[in-house]
């Protein structure tokens, strides 16, 4: 997966992944530094359950809607 020439790193692919076959669509996404190759990604859906216990390595959740 890549946007913008910048490959989005494994963990975060796969959240995505697994919030996509939940039903979200990704609203935005955007490369906001380059340098750094820090992305942006923008998700709309409806919750489910088994998003509280989401775990993978790399990826933490800073608030219930906000996943680094």
């Amino acid at each position: 997966m890549k946007i913008d020439s910048v490959e989005v790193f494994e963990a975060m692919a796969v959240l995505i992944k697994i919030v996509l076959v939940h039903g979200f669509k990704i609203i935005e996404q955007k490369v906001n530094d380059y340098h750094f190759h820090e992305l942006y990604f923008r998700l709309e859906g409806k919750y489910f359950k088994e998003i509280d216990s989401i775990t993978i390595d790399k990826i933490t959740r800073q608030k219930k809607n906000i996943f680094m």
